[in-house]
């Protein structure tokens, strides 16, 4: 079922699917123990993981999955692709793993979508880790103007400029810090997108990511339900796309959060500095596990 571009090398994983409404979903399920699942951001997929996924299934149960228009899931013509949508086939996901005590490890747009879970199931999910994510909703609660400068900032302004652009434009803009990308990686998320000489239709996604503050208020007047929730924040302080003042809002969110800032690195830690991600992710998912069982004792 693969496509003749996957090298199997790099993305050394059994595919599997859950049929939605929508479409086939493509998601990969590996390792046991622990889970962690990862949320991916627009316009790429569930191989941004690919290297995290190698080390961390080596005693955690990593899934990573691909959303509908996107990777190796089917890319519907006449979906809506709103995050509500997006976030509702995630929840199938979920229900069909059936998983308890999960860490979320979300990026991206892929942190609303996350959070949409476990607003609905705090109880199932025990820690969040989090990478450059831009902040919703937070814009107008806050001491900030302009509701959409923050609410989706320069990545939603940046989607939305390259919607008549062909794929590989737009990864080589999203890509330009990682100058030292190879060129078939690189081409993993260009034909990923869908078809040569396409538009990049997937991207109402980035269309919907500027209309949807309805949404984003709804979750916000949720939020202290994952605010206790646990959370390593992993940042990369040269992102381009994700203002820094998005990492001190995120700081001020959760309650208990951890910070790793890494200066170097840009909005895609996962391509840069895959092992030292895996290492503070599994050192932190360990801690929490620690820190429960304890309570359990007394």
């Amino acid at each position: 079922m693969k496509p003749d571009w996957l090298d199997r090398k790099e993305y050394p994983f059994k595919s599997k699917y859950l049929q939605l409404k929508a479409g086939r979903m493509h998601y990969v399920d590996e390792g046991e123990g622990p889970p962690i699942v990862m949320i991916h951001g627009t316009p790429v997929w569930s191989f941004l993981y690919r290297n995290l996924i190698k080390i961390l299934r080596k005693k955690y149960r990593c899934i990573a999955m691909d959303m509908i228009g996107f990777g190796l899931s089917d890319k519907p013509e006449n979906w809506s692709y709103k995050p509500r949508a997006h976030a509702a086939n995630f929840e199938q996901l979920m229900d069909h793993l059936q998983l308890e005590d999960v860490t979320l490890l979300v990026h991206d747009f892929g942190a609303p979508i996350g959070f949409a879970y476990a607003i609905r199931h705090p109880a199932k999910v025990k820690s969040i880790v989090m990478l450059n994510s831009w902040t919703w909703s937070l814009s107008k609660h806050q001491s900030f103007t302009g509701t959409s400068k923050y609410l989706v900032g320069p990545l939603g302004k940046f989607l939305h400029s390259k919607l008549n652009v062909s794929a590989d434009t737009l990864i080589k803009d999203l890509f330009e810090d990682e100058e030292n990308m190879p060129e078939p990686i690189r081409q993993h998320y260009i034909k990923a997108l869908g078809r040569p000489g396409d538009r990049v239709r997937t991207l109402t996604c980035a269309r919907e990511l500027v209309g949807v503050t309805r949404w984003y208020d709804e979750l916000w007047k949720e939020r202290r339900k994952i605010q206790d929730i646990p959370t390593l924040i992993l940042w990369g302080e040269r992102d381009k796309l994700i203002h820094i003042e998005a990492l001190q809002c995120w700081k001020n969110f959760f309650h208990e959060s951890y910070v790793i800032p890494f200066e170097e690195g840009g909005h895609f830690l996962q391509e840069e500095s895959a092992e030292e991600i895996a290492n503070y992710v599994s050192n932190f998912v360990q801690e929490e596990i620690k820190k429960r069982e304890l309570v359990h004792h007394h």
